[in-house]
């Protein structure tokens, strides 16, 4: 049986622990594992981690407030606290295609920078870069630096620092550049699923979803939950492959389940906070009454015993999925005519209360 911390060590994010016992080699994404190991010492930070106390702080009141199933599914909405989580419900958001939903990644920081912008944009570019800069660094230091928000928050900070200078990324550009700077930081990222399912979803959004919005819609700008749908479609298509090679699934129902529950994330985030601070029952009430939505939709799904397919996983086979994806690709290309350059129109736009993110 492999050894446990205590439950009185009191370990926290930052903390180093040295260990005595036989190191073997790994498997997966994990380089090597011991067996039975013995923990020699607990060292805690001497610089106090400030982001760290306002994640427990907001996370003791939320829990307060409601039960532990709510307020798990709610904090990893926040916060990306996916351990809160049961194993039950892990396994129901992944059975109906929801895992990524639970992991603070590009759509988080998306909130961030639209919430900077509101309250901002109308006094001036360098007033909405500014404040989007530090709400995602505050942000970040909330959630952690995870291989998902690492690639998120690079992407992020070069689409700001782009946008603050009348500039737009291609979108193949800021991939590669992410790419190299995030392996540069860390080489082991290049085996981890997060890293590799944050990439695929957002190649799928930058490449796929414009093709797919000109080719239905035109020159016109689509509502709210086409456009939805189509980054929903997008991203689901480009992680497939990577989805059935690792979890051995394929959640049929994953669109419905996602076109239903990824609206309501925001509402359950900003009714999180209000929690944190004001702790008025009427949030309370709403949020939990989203949140019941939510799990009724996510144990409905996951309970069909259709909604998935079982493939194994380690079917190296999977990714020629991309074949047909990338044919689609050139073929939506070849009928619209798409430019993936960018247009400095919008960038050189005086409304500075837009932010065009690649």
């Amino acid at each position: 049986m492999v050894k446990t911390l205590p439950k009185d060590a009191n370990i926290e994010r930052s903390d180093r622990i040295a260990f005595r016992g036989k190191m073997q080699s790994g498997f997966g994404n994990y380089a090597a594992f011991m067996y039975r190991p013995e923990i020699i010492s607990i060292a805690h930070p001497n610089t106090p981690d400030f982001t760290l106390r306002v994640r427990d702080e907001i996370s003791a009141s939320v829990r307060a407030q409601m039960n532990n199933s709510q307020s798990a599914l709610a904090l990893s909405f926040l916060t990306g606290q996916k351990t809160l989580l049961s194993k039950e419900q892990r396994q129901q958001l992944r059975l109906a295609g929801l895992a990524h939903i639970v992991v603070a990644s590009g759509y988080h920081l998306s909130l961030v920078v639209s919430f900077a912008r509101k309250i901002f944009g109308k006094i001036s570019r360098f007033a909405t870069f500014g404040s989007a800069l530090i709400f995602l660094l505050l942000y970040i230091g909330v959630t952690g630096f995870s291989p998902s928000m690492m690639r998120a928050g690079i992407i992020t900070f070069l689409s700001l620092w782009a946008w603050y200078f009348g500039r737009k990324f291609h979108p193949c550009r800021i991939i590669l550049y992410t790419m190299a700077i995030s392996l540069i930081m860390d080489s082991s990222f290049i085996t981890n699923l997060a890293w590799q399912l944050s990439f695929a979803s957002y190649a799928g959004i930058i490449f796929l979803t414009p093709l797919i919005t000109k080719f239905l819609y035109g020159k016109q700008k689509p509502g709210y939950f086409p456009s939805l749908i189509i980054a929903s479609i997008s991203a689901q298509l480009f992680c497939l492959p990577l989805t059935i090679y690792y979890f051995g699934i394929f959640p049929i129902l994953a669109l419905v389940s996602n076109v239903l529950i990824t609206p309501t994330i925001p509402l359950v985030m900003f009714g999180t906070i209000l929690l944190a601070i004001m702790h008025l029952k009427p949030v309370v009430f709403v949020v939990q009454k989203i949140i019941s939505f939510q799990q009724f939709i996510v144990g409905n799904v996951a309970s069909q015993s259709w909604a998935s397919f079982d493939f194994g996983t380690g079917q190296g086979t999977v990714f020629l999925i991309y074949l047909p994806i990338l044919a689609v690709i050139i073929l939506l290309k070849w009928r619209t005519k798409h430019s993936f350059r960018p247009s400095y129109e919008l960038a050189e736009s005086p409304d500075y209360g837009k932010i065009y993110l690649c």
